[in-house]
């Protein structure tokens, strides 16, 4: 009876993490309502000592759970109330996920089931967006594009990652399925160029179309970019009505920043990273606690009469984590992806390898714009594929 009991729930766990894929390009509920039938299968489905066998051999479920750690030390000295640390940790206990996968994915079978299903359902979501914009499924403008069921952040952010395993699968790929492969890549960039609207996607889109030919081509890829760029320009030359990018708009943005009152997203950004800096400056070494930004923002923004006052985070996860965490929860966030990026050299396969490496890079450069760890979608997004992509390595290292 106890082994079929364990046994049902093993099975169920690893089919809850190829849901857990899938449900990255899905509405967040169903997302985290995937991620927590996975936390709870993995509690109930036993073999506690090989899992912790596996997560305290495995160098990337240590730099996760010393990223958790700082977190947790960091509420004992914060300026902010226990409640508003408390809430503001809730939205890192996400990261618990990666060492969760990587101590029970490991069978490869269930890996390749959860990256191809991640993979076919960014690609349904894309499906979706031209189907809006051609008219086919109702669409309501908010300003946010033609999107499925992300926002237009998370949801570019996503499909810019996608579109470089588009690229990977047919750079692996022959005959018919590699032109397939390359056809769905030229359809994602288009999505994320005009139609989801989403500026931080379209400069993730471009690095890892670059990061890629480098990749694949080395120093000979400059040839090959000047025959896309001028691709590109024939494009939106003779297409009349193509929708234009945001990311054009950006310096526009800035200039027009408080002009008479008007506030721009670029310019916030801005405004936000200038204050965190001023912050960071006060409390460089181990910061102002968990959950703290909330609190000294308002402060900051009371002293210099700023109109934005309550703002939660800088868009920016570096400048959160040093403003909350200093120099030395700085430190640990490095670590918390060069580890995996080390690591990334002994994945079995060349995919995996490449895989991993552009999902840290989305991670990182995201990052520059965003408060991707904090973010609910973005965070778990890169948890969850973090740990489908390290599994099957860590089980052959014990």
């Amino acid at each position: 009876m106890t082994y079929n009991y364990l046994k049902i729930t093993q099975t169920a766990t690893l089919w809850l993490i190829v849901l857990a894929c899938i449900s990255i390009n899905l509405p967040t509920a169903i997302m985290s309502a995937a991620n927590s039938l996975l936390i709870i299968s993995w509690i109930i489905s036993g073999q506690y000592k090989e899992k912790a066998n596996i997560i305290i051999k495995n160098p990337t479920s240590l730099a996760t759970l010393g990223l958790i750690s700082a977190y947790l030390i960091g509420i004992s000295y914060s300026s902010a109330t226990l409640s508003e640390s408390f809430k503001s940790i809730m939205h890192y206990h996400k990261l618990f996920i990666i060492p969760i996968i990587i101590s029970t994915l490991t069978q490869e079978k269930y890996q390749n089931y959860a990256l191809n299903g991640f993979l076919f359902s960014s690609i349904a979501t894309m499906c979706i967006s031209y189907l809006k914009w051609i008219g086919v499924i109702p669409h309501i403008d908010t300003g946010e594009g033609y999107i499925a069921f992300k926002n237009r952040i998370a949801g570019s952010i996503i499909m810019s990652f996608s579109m470089y395993l588009m690229l990977q699968k047919a750079k692996n790929s022959s005959g018919k399925i590699k032109y397939l492969w390359i056809i769905a890549s030229l359809l994602a960039m288009f999505d994320i160029a005009f139609l989801m609207n989403g500026r931080t996607g379209q400069l993730l889109m471009i690095a890892l179309t670059i990061w890629f030919s480098y990749e694949t081509w080395g120093n000979k890829c400059i040839k090959y970019w000047i025959a896309f760029l001028a691709l590109g320009f024939i494009i939106i030359q003779t297409i009349p009505e193509l929708p234009q990018s945001r990311l054009t708009n950006t310096q526009s943005e800035i200039e027009n920043h408080n002009i008479s009152g008007q506030q721009t997203s670029a310019g916030l950004r801005l405004e936000f990273y200038k204050n965190s800096l001023t912050l960071i400056k006060e409390n460089i070494l181990f910061g102002t606690g968990t959950g703290s930004f909330l609190h000294e923002y308002k402060q900051l923004a009371e002293q210099k009469n700023l109109i934005s006052k309550d703002v939660v985070n800088p868009h920016n996860q570096f400048l959160l984590t040093t403003e909350e965490l200093g120099l030395m929860g700085l430190i640990t966030l490095f670590l918390f992806w060069y580890i995996p990026w080390l690591e990334s050299k002994k994945l079995p396969t060349e995919f995996n390898r490449y895989a991993l490496r552009a999902l840290i890079l989305t991670m990182c450069i995201g990052s520059l714009f965003n408060s991707l760890l904090f973010d609910a979608s973005e965070g778990k997004f890169y948890c969850i594929l973090a740990g489908v992509l390290l599994s099957i390595n860590s089980t052959k290292n014990i």
